[in-house]
């Protein structure tokens, strides 16, 4: 017992740290912003000529008192905390197998060391470092209705690697949208046969996508054709209630069912196979393969992982978090083993290492209404964000 509540405990203070180290480095960057938009402000009111009352040389000597400033609090308020807590709360913690295990001493110590070379080389436009960067969206926005290329509640996507094309399911119009990943129309199909798609998922040769008002599996070609449809509601194998995401590998098709809290799997053809999870599995909505591992995104801040016997491996609860995901949809995984998931509460990705530790949160205040996630042949991030009623794409991170 005493070991058990050693490891909540560095657990706790860790990632009380982790928390702090992210809002001071928010409320710094919002503290820099203001006084960089005011001088901005006031200096293209100078050019005009309609402020005579800041010289050039003013204007520098503002710049670089808000700048002293902000170094003046960076070491105040979060470098002589830090070292205080490296010094002697954490000592105790270095030889412990459960923050050796963890890594999460030298990872801190990174942290740290990243802090004392932005304070030393701090700039104005760009104070955050790299592991708390909030990196603005490229939006691709397609306007709202039912024409090509229009879209109307967007929700799963896929991408076709080999060509580079984006697969995205147009919910609200029963239908697949085909676009490119600079957003341009290329083709649409499934409304004969779809009525409110949700997730999606490819072969090399198929699309599959869950239908949340049929509670079903529909096959088409990677053209359009339709080609097979399974499913329907109940509680029987190989039917659903509240059907969400799934995912295609080596001929096989799983799908969360997220009511009833198992993953069905069938084969390419639609077939059943054999369905796992029941009674250990809570409130699957996404589900991903990554090298021998079977990684769920579950509801309530964890991701289950199964190996590929469908045994239950380990319970990774997410943490780090200062405002828990209430409505995690969709996620993909890194090749790193990183898990980025998109929240339909805060709006926002979140980044989580392997170990379940956010590392990074991308798109806040950028962003509305977010389902489907998924990584180009470049790394870029590209999901679905219904609110702009189109996507957003992030450069490599």
């Amino acid at each position: 017992m005493a070991e058990v509540i050693q490891e909540f405990n560095a657990e706790q203070k860790l990632e009380a740290l982790k928390m702090e180290i992210i809002r001071t480095f928010d409320e710094l960057y919002a503290f820099l912003s203001e006084h960089r938009d005011c001088l901005l402000n006031r200096l293209a009111k100078m050019k005009e000529g309609y402020d005579t009352n800041l010289t050039l040389e003013q204007a520098i000597n503002e710049l670089k008192t808000a700048k002293a400033n902000a170094q003046t609090i960076m070491k105040s308020n979060l470098l002589e905390p830090m070292r205080k807590v490296f010094d002697e709360q954490l000592v105790g913690l270095e030889n412990s197998k459960v923050a050796v295990d963890n890594l999460k001493i030298v990872e801190f110590r990174c942290y740290s060391q990243k802090i004392r070379t932005a304070v030393k080389e701090i700039d104005l436009f760009e104070i955050s470092p790299e592991y708390v960067k909030r990196e603005n969206p490229i939006k691709k926005v397609c306007k709202r209705g039912r024409g090509n290329g229009e879209l109307n509640n967007p929700s799963g996507i896929a991408v076709d690697r080999a060509r580079n094309v984006l697969y995205i399911c147009d919910k609200n119009n029963s239908r697949i949208q085909v676009l490119n990943t600079e957003g341009e129309y290329l083709r649409s199909f499934g409304t004969d046969h779809l009525k409110e798609p949700w997730g999606i998922c490819l072969s090399k040769e198929e699309v599959f996508v869950t239908d949340k008002a049929k509670e079903s599996i529909v096959k088409f070609s990677l053209a359009g054709q339709f080609l097979k449809e399974t499913g329907s509601r109940g509680i029987i194998e190989g039917r659903f209630t509240s059907i969400s995401g799934l995912c295609y590998e080596a001929g096989l098709i799983y799908v969360c069912d997220f009511s009833i809290q198992r993953i069905q799997i069938f084969d390419s053809n639609l077939k059943f196979i054999k369905e796992f999870g029941y009674g250990e599995l809570k409130l699957p909505k996404d589900i991903t393969l990554f090298s021998d591992r079977i990684y769920i995104l579950s509801q309530n801040n964890s991701i289950y992982c199964y190996n590929r016997d469908c045994t239950l491996q380990n319970i990774i609860q997410l943490i780090g978090q200062d405002q828990p995901m209430t409505a995690a949809i969709f996620f993909t995984i890194d090749k790193k083993g990183n898990f980025l998931i998109t929240d339909n509460t805060t709006d926002e990705i979140r980044i989580f290492s392997p170990q379940g530790v956010m590392k990074h949160i991308l798109g806040r205040g950028h962003l509305s209404f977010l389902c489907g996630i998924v990584l180009d042949n470049s790394d870029n991030i590209i999901c679905v964000n219904h609110g702009i009623e189109g996507y957003a794409l992030f450069q490599k991170y």
